[in-house]
C-alpha cells in the first residue's frame, strides 16, 4: 500500500492547529499552494506546518522563533542596563523629570513676568533706541543666569535629598 500525501485547506488546517483561519491564511500568504482549482487553495503538510508553527507572526513581519527569542533576549538585557542606570543614578523617573520642568517653567515665567517692573525705568530713561535694547539685553541675560543657577541648585539639592533618604 502506497502512502499518498494529502492536501489540505486554510480551513482545515485551522481545525488540526487550533487556530482562525484569518491567522492561517496570513501565516500562509508567502508559501506557494501545491493545489488551486475553482473551491480553493490546498497546501502540503509539511510546507504548512513550516510556515504557521515554524514561524511568529509579528505585526508588520514574521520572525522565526529564534529571531524572536534573541529580540526577547536583547529586550531583557536592555531592561535590565535601564534598571541598573537607575540605580547609578543616571536616569530619572518620567514624574521625577516632568517635575522639575514644572519648577523650571513657573520660575521661568515668574521671572520674565517681573522683567518688564524692574527693566521699565531705565529703559524709559534711555537716551536712543539702541542703548534701550542694550539695556534690555542686560536685563534678560541677567534674569536667564539667574534662571540657570537657581535651577541647577534646586535640582541638584532635590537630588542629593532623595540620595540622602534612600
Amino acid at each position: 500500500m502506497s502512502m499518498t500525501q494529502k492536501l489540505w485547506t486554510i480551513s482545515a488546517l485551522g481545525v488540526e492547529f487550533n487556530m482562525d483561519r484569518r491567522a492561517v491564511a496570513k501565516r500562509l500568504n508567502d508559501v506557494v499552494p501545491a493545489k488551486t482549482d475553482k473551491r480553493g487553495k490546498y497546501y502540503k503538510l509539511d510546507d504548512a506546518a513550516k510556515a504557521i508553527i515554524g514561524q511568529v507572526a509579528t505585526s508588520s513581519e514574521v520572525l522565526s522563533y529564534d529571531e524572536a527569542r534573541a529580540r526577547k533576549v536583547a529586550a531583557e538585557a536592555e531592561m535590565a542596563e535601564i534598571e541598573l542606570a537607575k540605580e547609578r543614578g543616571l536616569l530619572l523617573p518620567v514624574e521625577m523629570v516632568a517635575e522639575i520642568n514644572q519648577n523650571v517653567f513657573s520660575v521661568f515665567r515668574a521671572r520674565m513676568m517681573a522683567l518688564p517692573a524692574k527693566a521699565a525705568p531705565d529703559v524709559f530713561s534711555a537716551d536712543n533706541v539702541k542703548e534701550a535694547k542694550s539695556l534690555l539685553k542686560d536685563y534678560v541675560n541677567s534674569a536667564l543666569d539667574e534662571l540657570s543657577n537657581s535651577v541647577v541648585e534646586t535640582y541638584e539639592d532635590d537630588n542629593d535629598t532623595e540620595q540622602a533618604s534612600g
